[in-house]
């Protein structure tokens, strides 16, 4: 949940700044293990994550929802389930190379957190990709491939052998590290090291 916000903070430094940035999504799945056919709950999989009741976890989810509004973020936590994340990945890397993994992740997450959306459901991706103006039957023949798996299982090796093990994690200039969701100064002030190097 707190990728969605990260990339919210993101977008209010680059346009904050005012400068031509540019910047590329990493994949980093957070539970690779998880179901590529079953999306369960996702009350019940942070539950069993971190051995918690489920009032326990409503609370704690209730504490997450207030803070994604206050980026105008609507997290609905009684829809939203926990899938296996490859796919959406996949599809993202290839986005990437019609310039609309932005606009891909930015649907994606908003399908997921707000909407409910079974990233398990390659009908349901499928429709998120033709929301965004990508082709739906391009995306198709990306699904029954293994095409950008090694891409994604290389993200998160590269972000392994750095030292990084959550999300949302922010490299700028290959050097300034930025982790957790700091505020959009912290960005500016990153950005403005990055152009005097």
């Amino acid at each position: 949940p707190f990728s969605y916000m990260g990339k919210c903070l993101l977008d209010q430094a680059i346009e904050q700044s005012g400068e031509e940035i540019e910047f590329e999504f990493k994949s980093f799945q957070l539970t690779p293990e998880a179901s590529t056919e079953v999306a369960i709950p996702t009350i019940e999989l942070l539950q069993k994550k971190f051995n918690k009741t489920k009032a326990e976890m409503l609370d704690r989810t209730a504490q997450i929802k207030k803070q994604a509004s206050q980026f105008e973020l609507d997290y609905n936590y009684e829809t939203m389930k926990a899938a296996n994340t490859l796919k959406a990945h996949r599809l993202i890397k290839w986005a990437a190379s019609f310039g609309k993994a932005r606009d891909l992740t930015e649907a994606l997450f908003y399908g997921l957190f707000t909407e409910g959306a079974n990233l398990n459901n390659e009908e349901e991706l499928l429709q998120i990709v033709n929301s965004v103006g990508l082709n739906k039957e391009e995306a198709k023949t990306i699904l029954d491939s293994d095409a950008y798996t090694k891409e994604v299982h290389a993200d998160r090796q590269d972000a392994n052998t750095k030292g990084i093990h959550s999300v949302p994690t922010f490299i700028i200039d290959g050097q300034y590290i930025i982790q957790g969701l700091q505020p959009v100064d912290v960005f500016l002030q990153a950005f403005q090291k990055a152009a005097i190097k």
